[in-house]
Formats: structure tokens, C-alpha cells, sequence
């Protein structure tokens, strides 16, 4: 049974869009964070902060790895597996990376 590929890059690509906004939540809870430590009486803020930039973080961790596997899914079976493997790990570092340039870049065309 042949299984088209257009469905796993399309899923790879949303996947994508998660993890780089994902790793954008970790990194802005990360500075908010930071940002209030020392300051008296938001230790509860400060703990939110680093809550919500714990989850976002593994948020982006999880969907890093179903953009690889996404990918992985959309190769040709007959390939060696361990290039395939290195093809997508690679490829869904590009992916993500360059969702999270289209986000920052859409995010400061509309301020």
C-alpha cells in the first residue's frame, strides 16, 4: 500500500509552527521571569512564569520530535535508516526554525 507523502509534510510543517511557538513561550516566560526575580512580594508571578516556561519548553521538545518523525515518515523506505534518521532530525531543525521566523516576522509586521 503506498501512502502519499504530502500528508506527512504537511503535518510536518504545522508540527513546526508548534514547536517554534512553543520555544517562543519558553523564552519570553524565561524573561519575564528573570526579569522579576528580586523584587518583593511577586514570588507568585515568579512562579507562574517559570511554570508556563517549563511547559512550553517540553511542548516544543514533543512536537520537535513529531516533526522528525513526520519527516521520517515521508522518506523513501528503501534509503539507508540511519541517514534517514540524520535527514530528519536535521530537516525538522530547518522546519521549526524557519516557523519561528515566520512567527516573529508575521508577529512584528502586525505591531
Amino acid at each position: 500500500m503506498r501512502i502519499w507523502r504530502w500528508p506527512f509534510v504537511g503535518l510536518a510543517i504545522v508540527g513546526g509552527l508548534g514547536a517554534a511557538f512553543g520555544f517562543i513561550v519558553y523564552v519570553s516566560n524565561g524573561i519575564v521571569a528573570g526579569s522579576i526575580i528580586g523584587l518583593t512580594g511577586r514570588e507568585h508571578d515568579i512562579a507562574i512564569a517559570q511554570h508556563r516556561s517549563v511547559i512550553g519548553l517540553l511542548s516544543g521538545v514533543l512536537l520537535q520530535f513529531g516533526v522528525a518523525g513526520a519527516l521520517l515518515g515521508s522518506m523513501k523506505r528503501e534509503d539507508d535508516l540511519s541517514a534517514r534518521i540524520l535527514m530528519a532530525v536535521l530537516g525538522s531543525c530547518v522546519v521549526t526554525i524557519v516557523c519561528g521566523l515566520a512567527i516573529t516576522l508575521s508577529l512584528r509586521a502586525l505591531r
